[in-house]
């Protein structure tokens, strides 16, 4: 199967986020079946297939590189795709309960399938459009966070996840909050999403149109960070409360 990337390692363990061999097995056999899947769905971009590490794996885990995100919460991965960052992020930080949205069937019989493979029992897949699935009781107002990866408008995302969000954190959810290093702890629940450029405007935008004011960018910068390229990723979260 191969030996994870020493560059990979080294830079999660720099950053608070310790491996065991389940994971980096896991991890390797995950971006091997991406790369099949590809050949037939296209789960990632064919230009970023040789880069899957850095361009997917490393954005994807990057959160838990700058913020404390508790075990045993829900994660909702809005417009999964190809299972980022739902599925790296589910076996690198062991307890959370992650769901795996899209609305496109071919992509998550796929993750189906990936999933299974992986042994990943926290994981579900769920097939379908986030306006009809927010409606259904064992997903409304049911999750911790919301997790977008380049899905889409900073407004289209925020209306979408909205529904899914819970009003309170549910019992068993750890309330401390207490950092871990440097790592910044946010409340639950909250909308996480990932996206690049200059998002001044779209966040302003955003105030506007929805009238939520808890709205902050977030950037993705972490030891190692400078040597990846990801100077222009960052991440937005969105408070209702």
């Amino acid at each position: 199967m191969g030996i994870l990337p020493l560059s990979i390692e080294i830079l999660c363990r720099k950053n608070g986020v310790v491996l065991d061999d389940l994971s980096r097995s896991r991890l390797l056999s995950y971006v091997e079946q991406l790369r099949a899947w590809n050949k037939k769905i296209n789960l990632v971009s064919r230009r970023d297939e040789g880069n899957l590490w850095e361009s997917h794996i490393i954005h994807s885990l990057s959160p838990l590189f700058v913020l404390d995100i508790p075990a045993a919460i829900r994660v909702l991965d809005l417009g999964s795709g190809g299972g980022l960052p739902g599925i790296p992020l589910a076996i690198v930080h062991g307890g959370l309960e992650v769901t795996l949205l899209d609305s496109t069937r071919k992509k998550t019989l796929a993750l189906e399938e990936i999933v299974r493979t992986l042994g990943l029992e926290g994981v579900t897949v769920v097939n379908g459009r986030a306006e009809e699935i927010c409606l259904k009781v064992p997903f409304k107002q049911s999750f911790e966070v919301v997790i977008a990866r380049g899905v889409a408008s900073l407004v289209d995302v925020m209306k979408w996840s909205r529904p899914f969000l819970a009003s309170l954190p549910r019992a068993g959810v750890p309330a401390e909050k207490i950092p871990r290093g440097n790592k910044t702890v946010i409340d639950l629940p909250y909308l996480l999403a990932l996206k690049g450029g200059d998002l001044q405007k779209e966040i302003q935008e955003a105030k506007i149109k929805t009238g939520v004011r808890r709205i902050a960018e977030l950037q993705l910068v972490f030891p190692g960070s400078e040597a990846l390229g990801l100077e222009d990723k960052k991440a937005v979260v969105v408070h209702w409360k």
